[in-house]
Order: C-alpha cells, then sequence, then structure tokens
C-alpha cells in the first residue's frame, strides 16, 4: 500500500467529524421513546410518538397531520400563527414572577453505552431563590456526534417559543437550554435517557418534506381544525385556541423539585 493510502486511512481513523448517527432515547416514566436521525451534513430528524420534527437547510419544520394529509410548516411560522390565533381569542402573556439567577457549572464526568460525557448542573446562585437540587445532565462534545445534540435542540427551541408566547422563558429554563446545547444529551435528570448510537448511512428519504405551507395557510389549516373540533365536542370541554396538531415531542425541561 503507497504511502498517500496509509496517510489517508489513519487521518479517517482518527476523524472527529460529524457521521450519519441513529441515537434511540427513553423517556422517563415510561412516557415513550424519542429517535434522533442525525446526518453528517446537518438534516436531521426527531421523532417521538406520532410528532416529529425535521431540520433542512438551516430550518427547523414541524410535520402536522390533520383531517386533508400531512403537511409541514416552518417552526417559525408555526409559533407565529399559533401566537396570532392566541391574541384574537383574547388571551394574554402572564408576567413572569420574580426570579432569581441560575449558574452552569461542569462538575464531572460519566459514562452511558460506552460514551464519554460531561456531567453539567444548574445551580441557583441563591439557594433560597431555587431548586432544592440541581438540575442535571451528561453532556457528550465529541464532535462525531454534534449534529444529534443539535437535533434534539429543535425540542428545546419549541419549547421555549410556546413558553415566549405564555409569558416569557424564565432563568432556569434558559441555563437549562444553555446547558442542553452542549451537546449530545446523554441523560437528562429521569427524563430522557439514550439507550444506543448507530452509526451508519441514513437515507436521505428521511429527511423528505411533504408540502410546505406558509404561515397563512398554516393559520387557516389550524382555525378550520380547531373549528372542526369545536364542532364535534360539547362546547364546555373546548378550551380557546385549541387545535387538533401533535403536541411537540417531550423536550427536556427541568423535573418540578421542592423548594
Amino acid at each position: 500500500m503507497c504511502l498517500a493510502a496509509v496517510a489517508a486511512l489513519a487521518l479517517s481513523a482518527c476523524s472527529k467529524a460529524p457521521e450519519d448517527v441513529t441515537a434511540r432515547y427513553t423517556l422517563g416514566g415510561g412516557a415513550g421513546a424519542v429517535t434522533v436521525q442525525a446526518a453528517a451534513n446537518g438534516d436531521a430528524r426527531v421523532e417521538s410518538g406520532q410528532q416529529a420534527l425535521v431540520h433542512k437547510g438551516d430550518t427547523d419544520y414541524m410535520l402536522i397531520t390533520d383531517g386533508k394529509g400531512a403537511f409541514a410548516a416552518k417552526m417559525t411560522d408555526f409559533l407565529a400563527a399559533i401566537g396570532e390565533m392566541m391574541r384574537e381569542d383574547g388571551m394574554k402573556p402572564t408576567p413572569m414572577p420574580p426570579q432569581g439567577e441560575y449558574e452552569l457549572t461542569k462538575t464531572g464526568t460519566d459514562t452511558l453505552g460506552g460514551i464519554k460525557g460531561d456531567i453539567w448542573k444548574v445551580t441557583p446562585k441563591d439557594a433560597a431563590k431555587g431548586p432544592a437540587e440541581p438540575v442535571e445532565a451528561v453532556i457528550s462534545s465529541d464532535p462525531a456526534f454534534a449534529h444529534v445534540g443539535k437535533a434534539l435542540s429543535m425540542q428545546t427551541r419549541l419549547g421555549s417559543g410556546m413558553q415566549q408566547l405564555q409569558g416569557g422563558v424564565g432563568n432556569l429554563d434558559k441555563r437549562v437550554e444553555e446547558m442542553l446545547g452542549k451537546g449530545m444529551v446523554l441523560r437528562f435528570e429521569n427524563s430522557l435517557k439514550l439507550d444506543k448510537v448507530e452509526k451508519g448511512p441514513i437515507d436521505p428519504k428521511v429527511f423528505a418534506l411533504p408540502t410546505v405551507l406558509d404561515k397563512a395557510a398554516l393559520k387557516a389549516r389550524l382555525t378550520a381544525a380547531r373549528a372542526a373540533a369545536k364542532a364535534a365536542q360539547p362546547p364546555a370541554s373546548v378550551q380557546p385556541s385549541q387545535a387538533p396538531v401533535p403536541a411537540p415531542a417531550p423536550a427536556p425541561t427541568p423535573a418540578t423539585k421542592a423548594k
């Protein structure tokens, strides 16, 4: 074998560049599972139950199915449409209460599924103004798994967007979002735990999108779906702004703890 070939093989073996990776997680309390498929080019898909998010071409999309079939929408358009519907229904954001400040600290390492990660903890700067126990996660910073971490962050962005519509993102949640953005989550509290990781080519069709609706068309579709839901249920059981769209896949959020 020529020297150039040997050198190429050596570089390949040492490469830490992102690869096509499929990561499978279990949700705490037997609530289900999350599957992440992340391609080396940055395309990604996150599925939990009947709900899916796709990252493609630097854009986050929600995949939604209603009585008329499947469609996709940019996450930013989805949040904007929901916000407009809430305001039209007279719903107002709830002001954020006074909050303490939090700090993010790396406290050690742990290994799950043969993958080493850093232990990160979010703690209140003033123990009297926050959770009695820290919010903890184990995060791998291995560049080979970078796109898995970025894929999971779609859930975090969606959760933050919904919180913003309802009144704002709290200081604790901001620090948790920062923590989860450190890399690929191996474990988050008792809410999310990595089962296994598989490296290997992922069919590009996995990231294909159905018809993508713009904000106006999306809002019309959601409004029609909400009207159909109201017509099919007793009035007292339907709350303002309800629309039969899939709930966001359970995003890692801090568990409620005693203060």
